[in-house]
């Protein structure tokens, strides 16, 4: 055989040997992301699944009504979430708040910060707030007390319900339900949109009639209170 036969011999077989493992390597690949695929679709099933087989295998009536349960509680939980749309909110501004004051209004916030109200319930400020304790850190800060100035734990919460009366002032099927002024003026919100609370006294209360579940949120920066509520759709 000649060199030049010889050369095209080479050049072929080594065409032959890249086409062979190109093919297995496509064939590999394709497997693995075959094998991947069916892993994830899969995943997805393989609570529903092994509780389905142990609702079969057991004999058990209220064992199979235990795990029928378990397996409704999977549907369930991965179903969507609702959605949320904001119907109203409402800001005020903390000028001149001391620092025991923005204390106790950061501490209120958290407390009621994802609160929800669900259809023709009613809200109740201090019922879901609680009295204002040391324990819990708040502090004494200005509250008026008979058209007075006094220093009382708290002091801050009234900005809070008074925000939160003047978002809730522009949904109609949010019905006020109990609402006080204080005695004099108060400067973070316009004369009579006000909302005084005192645990054990006074409350701020309205009714969701709105026909779905409501959240209501409530934020601070130390600069700006903000409330929002949202309805679940």
């Amino acid at each position: 055989m000649s060199e030049r036969n010889k050369k095209t011999v080479y050049i072929w077989i080594v065409i032959f040997i890249i086409i062979i493992v190109a093919l297995l390597l496509f064939i590999f690949n394709n497997k693995i992301f075959h094998q991947n695929e069916n892993n994830n679709t899969n995943d997805s099933k393989n609570n529903v699944a092994r509780l389905a087989q142990e609702s079969n295998i057991l004999g058990n009536n209220e064992k199979i009504n235990e795990v029928n349960n378990r397996i409704e509680n999977v549907l369930t939980s991965s179903q969507q979430t609702p959605k949320e749309e904001e119907i109203a909110s409402y800001s005020t501004k903390l000028g001149g708040s001391t620092e025991n004051r923005l204390t106790n209004i950061k501490i209120t916030c958290n407390k009621l910060n994802g609160t929800t109200v669900n259809n023709n319930d009613t809200f109740s400020f201090c019922q879901t707030t609680g009295p204002s304790t040391a324990e819990e850190g708040y502090k004494e800060a200005t509250v008026f007390l008979d058209g007075k100035k006094v220093q009382a734990l708290g002091g801050g919460n009234c900005q809070i319900s008074s925000t939160l009366y003047n978002a809730v002032l522009s949904v109609p099927d949010l019905k006020v339900i109990e609402r006080h002024e204080h005695g004099r003026d108060v400067s973070y919100v316009p004369d009579g949109k006000d909302a005084a609370v005192s645990y054990g006294s006074i409350d701020f209360k309205f009714k969701n009639n709105t026909g779905k579940e409501i959240k209501l949120y409530f934020s601070t920066d130390d600069i700006t209170l903000n409330v929002r509520i949202v309805k679940l759709i």
